[in-house]
């Protein structure tokens, strides 16, 4: 077995778009190469219509191994092209582990992996595009090649409980052992410094004649359903005139809520923003943040939200639920917890719960603590890097690839 240092990790992403799965790539190649190993980042071209992470990778130091065929809509020509370039890199690199995340890079990702011999092969779902994306033909399709590819991927990573019971009871892509729970991990610093919903810190984006301010915060694409968030918005106008609704984001449906916003009369109620790299200060701003999502993961506007101290309202799909502190309460259709509120993806009960927390300030502040301690205490990047450690070396020695030896310390002080 080869040192650390020698050993390579190629970690393949389709792209680094805004959100978490490029996130979590550019994160974990600075992580692992802290630590000593050999590490390879692999991705596709971001698309003109989406905006990029790749000032992160800058920022961390990180130069991407560029694939331009490798992108996210489905092409026979361009991902066949896609795979022969990463069976290429393979057998140049000669990496002991891959890692990928991200549907088209786990499908292209792994094949190259199986044709080149490379030895770990660990995918992680971030979300899954069996609801919500596809047509019922088609997502059984993707339902089979996924099942087929646990079938020569040493460890499937699910980011949550829920998804985990998904992938194995639901869908049945790989048995419960092949599958680890390994929950995401952000550098939350920024966050955490926010300072509280009575900081000096705030004020509000864009009119301050409103004290009352609700984000909604990602991607504008159906699967995010943003046009719930502006019907919450409709249904909350008359009853509470001086409460903004501000959209930080971008997307292919921007336009279509931006018209909306027009025609609805909502110039003075709601805003879309674009996007923000630093977005720390606009949680900042926040009183609560609402999440529409038809189909997630682990939200990570979620685990900002609860990092900066604020209360969210939230649809309960995929893993938002095990997000959750406390007990939850029932009231009037909709779940009370702790650090936020679960609702079903129906207007009537998302209003309810933005009316519920605006009504209750006291709560508000309750909520955005209990939150934070928890995003502290369960999402940090060095508690990720140090789980996904210490699941490569157990692979590898279950492979007789090394000796058994306790995963790094290094990164717990790494800045």
């Amino acid at each position: 077995m080869k040192s650390a240092e020698q050993t390579a990790i190629a970690r393949v992403i389709a792209r680094l778009n805004v959100g978490g799965p490029a996130m979590q790539a550019v994160v974990l190649t600075d992580a692992f190469r802290r630590k000593g190993y050999r590490t390879l980042l692999i991705t596709g071209e971001v698309a003109a219509s989406e905006a990029s992470m790749e000032y992160l990778a800058n920022a961390k130091d990180v130069e991407p191994i560029r694939i331009a065929s490798m992108s996210r809509p489905i092409s026979l020509y361009k991902d066949f092209v896609a795979l022969w370039q990463l069976i290429c890199v393979l057998r140049r690199e000669k990496p002991l582990i891959i890692h990928t995340h991200t549907a088209k890079a786990g499908t292209l990702g792994r094949l190259a992996a199986v044709v080149t011999g490379v030895p770990i092969r660990v995918h992680t779902f971030h979300g899954h595009v069996f609801q919500g994306y596809f047509p019922a033909l088609v997502t059984r399709l993707f339902v089979s090649i996924e099942r087929f590819l646990a079938g020569h991927s040493d460890c499937i990573v699910a980011v949550s409980d829920s998804q985990k019971r998904e992938l194995v009871d639901v869908y049945r892509i790989a048995p419960a052992e092949k599958v680890a729970v390994i929950p995401l991990g952000l550098d939350l610093d920024p966050f955490l410094h926010v300072g509280g919903i009575e900081s000096p810190q705030r004020g509000t984006v864009g009119d301050r004649g409103h004290t009352s301010l609700v984000g909604w915060i990602g991607r504008l694409t159906p699967i995010k359903a943003p046009n719930l968030f502006l019907d919450c918005a409709i249904a909350m106008r008359l009853a509470f005139p001086t409460v903004r609704f501000v959209m930080v984001g971008d997307g292919e449906l921007r336009r279509e809520c931006e018209e909306r916003i027009q025609r609805e009369g909502l110039g003075s109620t709601a805003s879309i923003t674009g996007w923000r790299r630093q977005l720390a200060p606009i949680y900042a701003k926040l009183d609560l943040v609402v999440s529409t999502s038809v189909n997630e993961g682990t939200p990570v506007v979620l685990l900002e939200a609860m990092a900066s101290a604020r209360p969210f309202v939230a649809t309960n799909v995929g893993g938002v639920r095990d997000l959750m502190v406390g007990c939850g309460r029932k009231i009037d259709g909709v779940e009370v917890f702790d650090n936020g509120i679960l609702v079903p993806q129906e207007v009537p009960y998302v209003a309810y719960a933005v009316r519920f927390l605006l009504e209750r300030p006291q709560l508000r502040l309750a909520m955005g603590e209990a939150g934070r301690e928890f995003a502290r205490s369960r999402f940090s990047q060095h508690r990720l890097a140090n789980d996904l450690e210490a699941l490569y070396l157990k692979l590898a020695h279950s492979k007789g690839l090394l000796p058994h030896r306790a995963p790094s310390p290094a990164l717990e002080n790494a800045s």
